[in-house]
Parts: structure tokens; sequence; C-alpha cells
């Protein structure tokens, strides 16, 4: 089938969904709208779109990069300056500013400045949270001005909630693009594609796993880390010992394998790793229950739909990032009917409210995975 999901899963959802702010009537046809609630755009997003930027040729007019993973971005704007710049005549044509000592007369003269001896001249200013208040006035006064000879690249970190009109104004007048973060449940999936992307490696996806699980979402060491593996990968690979014997810190267990865990029903397995999974301080049941409702609606989808149903649904809500688990979810969906999905996403949904009024991580957790146990060898004798 590739038809809408079942909408008997409607009274599983309600409370979830009221939580997160998801607007009812919920139906398995509005489930996208749940799993794209804590969606962010991704780094590896915004370098996707800069390589056709850069593929396309165009690289005239402003952009603006902005965003708190500063080493990613900054890099971002030095490859697109690289690009623009012509090797032979670069040090004719090409300037670098940083935001807190920079005058709006350098930057306005630098943006005057003819190309020398090459089509192209690129100007750079980093930091541009740091201008002063004149210069962000004459960043704003240029950028509908620019010559088609120039190109200007803005970084910035903007402040949270900040309302000033200068990023706005940047990013109605360039083309701007971001580099954030991925959630915790999208890292491996960024891993993979990055390895592939950025060092042309493959990264096996339980290696990303292992390795998301000790590094979490710090990408700057995550890239260190891949670096450092990709000088060592075997054929172009990295695979799980490889990960275990360069990457230190390694932990236990990982929440990626301990959910696969769960919705494999290997429930007993799942609950004897809880106390290691809880050990680490970034880990609690109302994190994980979010992870196994977003699951177990993958999969869920996967029941009804197959595959091919799950990647079309994640592309089109904007997570390509978990793709990644099309194949496990595929495999587990051969274990599983669609009421025994509604009766699951029950059981959470209980857990979640249980969580969330005082119960302990662990006995929440526990209690849930002895309830789902149960039904199951239920199931097996009938």
């Amino acid at each position: 089938m590739s038809g809408p999901p079942n909408r008997s899963w409607t009274a599983s959802l309600n409370g979830f969904h009221a939580r997160n702010r998801v607007p009812q009537p919920f139906s398995w046809r509005t489930c996208a709208n749940l799993l794209q609630l804590r969606t962010r755009v991704m780094s590896l997003v915004a370098d996707q779109q800069l390589n056709r930027i850069i593929g396309s040729g165009n690289l005239g007019g402003a952009f603006f990069f902005h965003g708190g993973e500063t080493r990613l971005r900054d890099e971002a704007a030095r490859r697109l300056a690289d690009a623009a710049l012509e090797p032979a005549t670069r040090d004719f044509n090409f300037d670098v500013f940083r935001g807190g000592d920079v005058t709006a007369e350098a930057i306005v003269s630098a943006l005057a400045m003819p190309p020398i001896m090459a089509p192209r001249r690129v100007v750079l200013l980093y930091d541009a949270e740091r201008l002063p208040p004149k210069a962000c006035t004459a960043v704003e006064s240029v950028l509908s001005k620019l010559p088609g000879d120039v190109t200007f690249v803005v970084t910035a970190t903007i402040p949270d909630r900040s309302k000033k009109a200068f990023y706005r104004r940047l990013k109605e007048g360039s083309t701007s693009l971001e580099w954030k973060s991925p959630r915790e449940a999208e890292i491996p999936g960024w891993l993979l594609e990055r390895a592939q992307v950025r060092f042309g490696v493959t990264l096996e996806p339980d290696a990303a796993q292992i390795l998301a699980g000790a590094i979490g979402a710090n990408l700057g060491l995550l890239e260190a880390e891949l670096e450092k593996l990709a000088g060592a990968a075997v054929e172009g690979r990295i695979g799980t010992d490889l990960v275990r014997a360069l990457v230190p810190n390694l932990r236990e267990v990982n929440r990626w394998e301990w959910i696969d865990d769960v919705a494999s029903r290997r429930y007993a397995k799942a609950r004897g790793q809880l106390s290691s999974l809880l050990a680490v301080p970034d880990q609690n049941a109302v994190g994980l229950l979010i992870a196994l409702v977003e699951h177990h609606l993958l999969l869920g989808i996967a029941v009804e739909g197959g595959t091919g149903l799950v990647g079309r649904t994640l592309d089109r809500i904007g997570k390509p990032y978990l793709k990644f688990k099309s194949r496990s979810l595929g495999g587990q969906a051969s274990g599983w009917t669609a009421p025994e999905i509604d009766d699951t996403l029950r059981r959470l949904l209980n857990a979640d409210r249980r969580a969330k009024t005082g119960a302990s991580d662990q006995a929440c957790l526990e209690e849930l995975l002895l309830g789902l146990e149960y039904e199951f060898r239920a199931r097996k004798l009938t």
C-alpha cells in the first residue's frame, strides 16, 4: 500500500501532540507534522545548497552565511571565496575583514575597487555581529548596489531572539544560508553524508551511530574525528572496528541501537541496557520517549507503505537525514501490524505523561518495556 497511513492511530497521539502543539484533529495524513516538530535546517543542507551555487558558476552578488556552527559556516565562506577567485590573481582581488576591527570606509572602499586582471573580486567579512553601527549601515546600503563583478560574503552569529533589522536586511538583500547543528536523532545521517561529501569515504551506519553516541552534536569535534578516521580508512570505508580503535570515550550503549532493540521487540535486552543508557547525563526518559514515538510513526509508515513511502515522507517533511534508517525500518516492519503500532503508541504516550509528572526515568521506561514485552508474548500465545 502507498496511501495515507491508518487513521485509527488518532487517539494514541492526542496527548502527545497537545503538548507539542500539533494541530488537531490528528490523522495519519498529518503525522508528518508531528515528525516535523523538531526539525532543524541542518548544516549539511546548507553545504548542499552551496555546492549547487558553486556548480552553477553564478558567484556574483552578496551572500550571508549565519548560524551557530561557526567552524563549518566559516569554512563554507572560504570555499565560496576560493571558487570565485582565480589563483593567479588572488592576492590582488581578495580582501578579508573582521567585524570587530573594520570601519565602514574600509568596507565601502574594498567593494568599490574593480578586479585586477581577473573577472571577479571577493570581499569576505567575518563576524558581522560585531560591526559598529556605522559599518552596519554601510553594509546595508551596498547590498543592492554591488557591481556585477564583486562577490561579497558576510558571516555572522545572530544572537538569540535578536530583532535587529540589520540581520533581516542581510537575509533579504543576499543569498542567505544557515549552518545549524542537527538534532540528536539526525546526527548519524549527517555523519554519513559528511563523510562522503567532505572526505570521499563511506561510513557504515552502525559506525556512524557509535561515533554520534560518543560525541553528540559538536559538529566541529565530529568533523575532526571524521578527518582522522578518513585518513585511516581501509579501501575508503569506515566500519565499527575502526571507530572503536581510534575514537576515545565510546559509550557502552548508544541510543540508536537501543531504539532499534525496542522496535525489533528485543524488550528484555533493552531493559537490561537501561541503567547504562540513563547513566549518561544527556539521556532521559522524555527525550528517549520522543525518539521512540517518532521511530514508531516511521515504523507504521513502513508497515503500510514500505521503505519507499518512508523515504518519500522524510523528503516531504524535510528530514532526509533519517533515511539511513529506512533499511532497518523495513526489516523491523515485518514483525508488526498497524493495530500493534497503535497499541505501542498509546503505551508510549502514557509513559510520556508519567515521565512528566514525577516518575523516575528508570521506573517509567522499565514499566513501559515490561508492558510491551508482556503484550508481545501474550499475542504469540493466542
